[in-house]
């Protein structure tokens, strides 16, 4: 049966983060490992934004390593497509994580400079993609994904985490087939030897979520089934696992148990930790009731965040639509016949079309999407 294990993280983060791992009764880094810890960097936020992993749970994992004899610990990712190569670099110094390195003694990495191993012909992927070289050549890799949810995928946990190891190019191509199931079968590529999901912020993120956050929870999930992690966080939440199709087809390809009853879950009890958090689409649909958005499972970060924020951000200022409108994103959306239409990033646009709405770009910035959306909202 497998364990999972909760814990309260009030106060000392290197106190919770021993506890958590106790409750799962193994000794998981041996004297000699060389340590990968793979945490959620996607942007240079701050550290209680709870869009990324909390730099003191990289902290205290890190020092929980050194103590168990490791001979190497390297925290590293690939953040956001979205973010510019220029910025790359910023998603480690200014949230305060190579400040814990140096601290510490350990090395941070970014993936992008380094090698990257290349796989062909795994079905539900794009045909060819890059794996960060670091998740085969350390002997142990801890997965450290942030609490929170995500507008295509319902939630963004161990599971999805691990979609940061692959080359910067490849990630909007994940995006052009089911996400799920290519980011399913990632996880039978990558198998961490443990996954710790932080849910330490003072938020839970919402990935392109602009409005007030959502209270944190304070607490450490742990792990070795990157399934069974998943679907307590997806609980801890409001959220039914058998709703979250990464958790389901990970379930059926046998990466883990899904199934809430036939977990062992020590520590802090569930029921006694539910929350309801407010998904993003829940939030749009409310605001927006004549908008209908076509294609969002193709699109990839670059071009959904920015919408979906600005949308968001107008709809908390009392800004409505007066009359339909389709949203159009990803690769080949079906054919648009519509005069209310509006197209986002340069893969909606297709020959033959004449549209006079568009907002272009690879990715579109997020001035230029808000500024058309105003644009629209202000005529309807």
């Amino acid at each position: 049966m497998a364990r999972v294990s909760i814990t309260r993280a009030e106060k000392d983060p290197y106190i919770a983060l021993t506890k958590v791992i106790a409750g799962l009764g193994e000794k998981f880094i041996s004297p000699g490992d060389s340590v990968l810890l793979k945490p959620n960097l996607l942007e240079p936020q701050d550290p209680d934004s709870g869009e990324i992993t909390t730099p003191r749970i990289m902290e205290a994992v890190a020092r929980y390593c050194l103590e168990c004899g490791a001979d190497r610990v390297i925290i590293g990712d690939g953040p956001s497509y979205y973010q510019p190569e220029s910025r790359l670099r910023e998603c480690f110094t200014t949230t305060g994580v190579s400040e814990v390195a140096a601290h510490l003694g350990i090395e941070w990495v970014l993936f992008d400079e380094h090698d990257y191993r290349t796989f062909r012909g795994i079905p539900g992927c794009p045909r060819e993609f890059r794996v960060t070289e670091f998740a085969f050549n350390c002997d142990k890799l801890i997965n450290l994904p942030a609490l929170k949810t995500h507008y295509q995928t319902t939630v963004t946990l161990a599971m999805k985490n691990l979609k940061g190891c692959l080359k910067r190019e490849d990630k909007p191509r994940f995006h052009r087939e089911d996400l799920s199931r290519a980011i399913t079968e990632l996880n039978r590529i990558i198998r961490p030897t443990l996954n710790i999901i932080d849910g330490t912020a003072k938020t839970i993120g919402n990935v392109g979520y602009s409005g007030d956050k959502q209270p944190g929870i304070g607490l450490l999930i742990a792990g070795t089934d990157i399934v069974a992690v998943d679907a307590v966080g997806c609980a801890l939440m409001g959220i039914d696992p058998a709703e979250v199709r990464t958790v389901t087809l990970g379930a059926a390809v046998g990466l883990g148990e899904s199934d809430l009853t036939r977990l062992d879950i020590v520590g802090e009890e569930l029921k006694n930790m539910k929350l309801r958090v407010r998904l993003p689409q829940e939030e749009l649909r409310q605001m927006f009731p004549l908008l209908e958005i076509v294609g969002i499972d193709k699109a990839c970060t670059g071009c959904f965040i920015p919408l979906v924020s600005g949308l968001l951000l107008l709809g908390e200022r009392g800004i409505k639509l007066k009359r339909p409108l389709r949203i159009y994103l990803g690769e080949a959306p079906e054919s648009r016949k519509d005069k209310g239409c509006l197209l986002v990033g340069d893969c909606a646009l297709v020959e033959g079309d004449n549209v006079p709405d568009l907002v272009g770009g690879c990715p579109p910035t997020r001035e230029d999407v808000l500024h058309k959306l105003t644009e629209i909202m202000s005529e309807s």
